[in-house]
């Protein structure tokens, strides 16, 4: 009898035991461990975000933090606003001979010398390499012409200036400088299609043999 009573005792007691600790199944696994991956996820995205934030308030802080003439670079009229000059344009203003100190456009090449001599240049233009030389336009007229041989185009509204260089990218730069050399946004344009566009249309050449 006591035999018995021992044995529904001991199948209670594991009854019991197993309610209370009840090993998890494959069901509730899934579960939680969606739930954590989902929590992780949102965690993840909201630092993400944050640090976004964080990016482009630095990138506003060091715009403003920029000297004043940096950011007038950007708000004086660009390589594009400036007049735009073509083929047609130049090869119509081009000088029989040798053009006089008053002559417009002066057409400025800025490619560097080894460019010049391999392909030649458009007919009486200037060369002012901006690579070597981008301080060229800031120079005075004295120190203009003792280091390039030819006076210093002259700051006039009436006299028009047009940059060229390979593929147009350089000339646009050299004509912002310009503008932030002082010359007038007015008097500046840029042949955008270059000696490329020039041969392109077979432009007359002229052989360069570099500075005198």
């Amino acid at each position: 009898m006591a035999s018995i009573f021992q044995s529904a005792v001991r199948r209670s007691s594991r009854a019991l035991y197993s309610t209370v600790f009840k090993a998890p199944t494959r069901q509730a696994l899934r579960s939680t461990s969606a739930f954590q991956y989902s929590a992780t996820t949102r965690d993840f995205t909201s630092l993400h975000q944050q640090s976004g934030l964080a990016a482009q308030s630095q990138r506003y802080r060091s715009q403003l933090a920029k000297p004043r003439s940096q950011l007038r670079w950007f708000s004086e009229k660009s390589g594009n606003d400036l007049r735009q000059w073509g083929f047609e344009d130049i090869n119509a203003t081009l000088p029989a001979e040798e053009p006089s100190p008053t002559h417009t456009p002066v057409l400025i090449d800025v490619r560097e010398p080894a460019e010049l001599t391999g392909t030649g240049i458009i007919p009486h233009a200037l060369s002012i390499p901006l690579a070597s030389q981008p301080d060229a336009l800031f120079l005075t007229a004295d120190e203009f012409k003792t280091r390039f041989g030819f006076p210093k185009p002259l700051v006039d509204p009436k006299h028009q200036l047009v940059f060229y260089c390979k593929a147009g990218v350089r000339a646009r730069a050299a004509a912002q400088l310009a503008v932030q050399a002082g010359y007038d946004p007015e008097q500046i344009g840029v042949y955008d299609g270059s000696w490329l566009d020039w041969e392109r249309n077979g432009g007359k050449v002229e052989r360069w043999e570099g500075h005198d």
